[in-house]
């Protein structure tokens, strides 16, 4: 478990067991497609495709800041922030 979590109660458990059934009955082809796996998969390639993105902001408000020195240091900055964010989200440890 992750830090922070607390465990399921014997009734709370049930109870996520008895929605989870009912989700399968009800719409088996949508609850086939979801899984916490693939919902990892898709937050990794987010947080990646943030620091990417933050990467280019990064270069961009360089070369900005040859022009214009206070619209390239938000330009930077911006990129900085996205790219710690998506670093941040890709080591945060999941909850599962």
């Amino acid at each position: 478990m992750g830090e922070g979590t607390v465990p399921l109660s014997e009734d709370e458990q049930r109870r996520l067991d008895e929605i989870e059934r009912a989700l399968y009955r009800d719409d088996p082809k949508f609850a086939a497609g979801q899984s916490i796996e693939r919902f990892r998969r898709r937050r990794m390639v987010m947080a990646g495709a943030a620091v990417l993105l933050g990467m280019v902001l990064l270069v961009v408000g360089l070369v900005v800041t040859q022009a214009a020195v206070p619209v390239g240091v938000i330009i930077s900055i911006a990129g900085f922030l996205c790219m710690v964010g998506g670093a941040a989200s890709i080591i945060k440890r999941p909850h599962a």
